[in-house]
């Protein structure tokens, strides 16, 4: 769903000529917004396609858009951008512009993923008219239970076995998942839920799972539903079990519940550690408790990051004999940075201090608040979460630079 896009206001749009067929090109935007300004863009350099009357030619994407948005006299927030090409977006979003990927989005871009994939031509009007809101576990996680129409981000990739086959792996995400350690978006709405889930219960990412897992079980039938299991500290330690403690009423009512076939043999951490290690590190960690030859498996998991774990997981299922292995997971992580801005927070009204979202845990609702909240008896300085992420766009706008000629001086 859009970050940082004023869905009810969308001015004006970027296509991307240097990847985006004809179709895309000639569609009529103006039949379903009615004033959008539609921008033709391409690279300068790509001479493989021609310039046209309307287009825009570019050098780089900064310029491109300080000159969009002042022929288009809109905010960055009123400006999406169209585009088959994933790198294109990617520089987008690190100026916070919303990002529409006509295709499908491959596994390296995973971790740069737009506001919305796999957009065919007969979907965007579902988009642009607000009937589509994004990816499921980002929608849930904003409008809590209130029914949207949704979507999953979907990836294919293999899994590599010790005798050297290989086989498929279907990955379902609910989501992107944003850390504390990058600067682009600190105040989203799945990533403190995520963070929540870690260690409580939460009803919403319960709900996301229950759908999701019942929508692949129509598209790939599913004889076992499973998770990564718990570490031997953890088990030590009695950590929160977050996959059991789901109820998952429909995949119940349809006769699929979670079932615990695996098991974590050591103890290990991923953090801080390159890719190489993190695949190093986890060899051999799983085992299969039960007999699964033969059955379609589908693994649960929350944020997948370099995805050793996940992979290995799979892998162990597979050398066990099961037939087929998908995994539906909460998130992807981002590492999309904006090296230009800086993301600006609310500030309290009271204290001037910085303002973050956080969960009312008496009425599970996400708010904004400063560390002192609590603490201000005479007045009510919390904002709600729809009205705060409101005003973060206006917060976190490219702002628009006047360029001034200077004569060089020797």
């Amino acid at each position: 769903m859009w970050k940082w896009t004023d869905a009810d206001n969308i001015q004006a749009i970027i296509l991307d000529m240097d990847s985006l067929c004809q179709d895309y090109l000639e569609y009529p935007f103006t039949s379903i917004l009615k004033d959008v300004k539609v921008f033709k863009v391409k690279d300068f350099w790509n001479n493989d396609v021609e310039k046209t009357q309307d287009t825009i030619e570019y050098f780089d994407i900064s310029s491109l858009l300080q000159e969009i948005l002042s022929i288009a006299k809109c905010e960055s927030y009123s400006l999406i951008a169209i585009s088959s090409n994933a790198l294109f977006l990617k520089e987008m979003m690190q100026n916070h512009i919303g990002t529409i990927l006509a295709g499908e989005l491959t596994k390296e871009f995973l971790k740069s993923t737009p506001d919305f994939t796999y957009t065919a031509l007969d979907t965007l009007d579902q988009i642009l008219l607000k009937e589509r809101k994004g990816y499921g576990a980002e929608v849930f996680a904003t409008y809590s239970k209130s029914r949207k129409k949704m979507s999953l981000l979907k990836s294919e990739t293999i899994v590599q076995l010790e005798n050297g086959q290989q086989e498929p792996l279907t990955l379902y995400f609910g989501g992107r998942y944003y850390s504390q350690g990058h600067q682009y978006l600190l105040d989203d709405p799945l990533s403190v839920l995520v963070k929540e889930f870690k260690d409580n219960y939460v009803e919403v990412i319960d709900l996301f799972f229950d759908l999701a897992i019942n929508f692949i079980n129509k598209k790939e039938k599913i004889d076992i539903l499973t998770a990564i299991p718990l570490k031997p500290i953890e088990i030590k330690n009695k950590r929160f079990d977050r996959f059991a403690s789901l109820h998952l009423k429909r995949c119940t009512n349809n006769q699929l519940e979670l079932q615990s076939i695996l098991k974590c043999n050591k103890d290990f951490s991923q953090k801080g550690n390159n890719l190489f290690n993190r695949k190093e590190i986890v060899k051999g960690a799983f085992e299969v408790t039960e007999n699964i030859a033969g059955k379609s498996i589908l693994l649960m998991d929350d944020v997948y990051s370099s995805g050793s774990t996940f992979l290995e997981v799979a892998k162990t299922l597979y050398a066990a004999g099961a037939k087929n292995v998908s995994g539906v997971l909460l998130a992807v992580n981002q590492l999309t940075e904006s090296t230009s801005m800086s993301y600006h927070s609310l500030l309290c009204s009271c204290c001037g201090k910085p303002m973050t979202l956080k969960i009312n845990h008496k009425n599970k609702q996400m708010f904004f608040g400063c560390t002192e909240y609590q603490k201000h008896l005479y007045v009510d300085t919390s904002i709600s979460m729809q009205h705060g992420l409101r005003m973060l766009l206006d917060n976190n706008k490219l702002e628009i630079t006047e360029i001034i000629d200077l004569e060089d001086e020797y």
